[in-house]
């Protein structure tokens, strides 16, 4: 059964149980797109939105409704990106914004 969560909280667990895999959201508007957050023991190393990658997509996360959250165990991305934001400041920004997500 799917519950809903502060989306902060979630990437806050995720880095502090030092998880490694890809962290997929749905965004309730019509999109094709799924928002993409990549760890590496718990730190956020790339995030994306369909082309839109990094500081820009974060910049643009407030103007969404999260959907589902849906965690994938081990994916990974070729390579990290240089330009993504610290996690911490990931997080502080998702809780400012106090975005909910299904989780299951």
């Amino acid at each position: 059964m799917a519950t809903q969560k502060p989306f902060a909280d979630v990437l806050q667990e995720y880095l502090a149980g030092k998880k490694t895999g890809a962290l997929f959201v749905s965004v309730a508007e019509a999109s094709e797109n799924l928002i993409r957050f990549f760890f590496k023991d718990g730190v956020i190393y790339s995030l994306s939105y369909g082309p839109i990658k990094d500081k820009e997509c974060l910049d643009i996360l407030d103007c969404y409704d999260l959907g589902k959250v849906v965690y994938f165990d081990g994916l990974k991305t070729p390579a990290a990106s240089p330009a993504c934001p610290r996690t911490e400041d990931i997080i502080n920004a998702v809780r400012k914004n106090n975005k909910e997500v299904q989780v299951d």
